[in-house]
């Protein structure tokens, strides 16, 4: 089977020739192995294994602009970001304390700039045929509006039911549609949608406040994506614990759920795989934040066959970690994970 072939099969829930990878390497990871490597970043993603390449084409992306420590940028949403360490956080919000008139006209991004497609083309035109390319559009709506406005603003709209947070989501979700559809056109494998919903403990709202805000919009996303092309794979990002909004994303046609963090209250990964693995296919794999880091090569070798045979009998398994590979990792056990040991040192 090709990368491409793989990991269709295992979206389709029949079980392919191996389980298909995506091994998330964070920004200063990816950039530490490169420069040790001597390789580029699609060189490295290739040299692990993975079978999906992906490129970041909407705010998410800006948290790993290559940009020196401290420095401040603003992105062409108006926020200002700032390098700490290998990531960039947010500084200025633009619509912070603004009211909804000034939200209805604030000038957001032109979804089909034409130069925001140029390296996801260049993936698809030379690996499209052998690699599964897909087309992150993240984040969708509740992260870019904590970006754009500031998450203490944002929880406020939502527990008062300011009108502020409804034409601030409902753009939100119209420049979404606009990118995801141009993506499908361009030949996306599949649509990468996601908002950061949970924390360590639960989810950072209710679960009747998800439905009431998120879940109808998230459905119309997936509508006008499905009505521009039926088959059309819809992958979903979310951190944290998030076990309360599982059914709804299954329900509302997302076929694909990332990262499943084990080590978050309510997500045990071989307890969601038996309540909705007969509806979704689980991208999920070691936890990052403790056992991979402090587990032996070996241990990490045992528990990676493990949840491949648990998680991935069926298929409806991509292998992934429980979230981006951070630079205190060791070397030796990102190898023994990705099962190509030897071939980094």
């Amino acid at each position: 089977m090709t990368s491409k072939e793989r990991v269709y099969a295992a979206i389709n829930h029949i079980k392919p020739d191996r389980t298909p990878r995506f091994v998330w390497l964070g920004a200063g990871t990816a950039k530490n192995l490169c420069e040790r490597l001597g390789i580029s970043p699609l060189e490295l993603q290739i040299k692990i294994g993975n079978d999906i390449l992906q490129t970041w084409l909407s705010i998410n992306g800006e948290m790993e602009r290559d940009v020196p420590q401290g420095a401040e940028f603003t992105d062409e949403w108006g926020i200002t970001w700032k390098r700490d360490g290998y990531y960039n956080m947010v500084v200025n919000h633009p619509l912070q304390g603004k009211d909804a008139d000034f939200i209805k006209n604030y000038n957001l991004p032109d979804p089909l700039r034409g130069d925001r497609f140029a390296y996801f083309d260049f993936l698809k035109r030379e690996y499209g045929n052998e690699y599964f390319i897909g087309a992150d559009v993240s984040g969708v709506l509740f992260e870019p509006a904590c970006h754009l406005r500031g998450m203490e603003n944002v929880m406020m709209d939502l527990a008062y039911g300011d009108g502020a947070i409804d034409i601030l989501l409902d753009r939100l979700m119209g420049f979404c549609v606009t990118l995801s559809k141009e993506c499908i056109k361009r030949g996306a494998d599949w649509v990468w949608l996601g908002d950061d919903l949970g924390s360590q403990k639960g989810l950072m709202m209710s679960p009747d406040m998800w439905r009431q805000y998120f879940k109808p919009r998230m459905k119309r996303i997936i509508g006008e994506l499905r009505a521009c092309k039926n088959d059309v794979i819809i992958a979903y990002h979310s951190c944290g614990s998030m076990h309360p909004v599982i059914a709804g994303l299954a329900e509302i046609g997302v076929n694909v759920l990332n990262p499943i963090q084990e080590s978050a209250a309510g997500m045990d990964q071989e307890r969601i795989k038996k309540e909705f693995g007969d509806k979704l296919t689980l991208m999920c794999g070691l936890d990052t934040q403790q056992f991979l880091i402090n587990a032996s090569a070996e241990e990490i070798k045992r528990k990676t066959a493990e949840k491949t045979e648990k998680l991935g009998y069926d298929g409806g398994f991509i292998l992934a970690a429980s979230h981006s590979i951070q630079p205190d990792t060791p070397l030796e056990n990102i190898e023994a994970f990705v099962d190509y040991a030897g071939t980094l040192l």
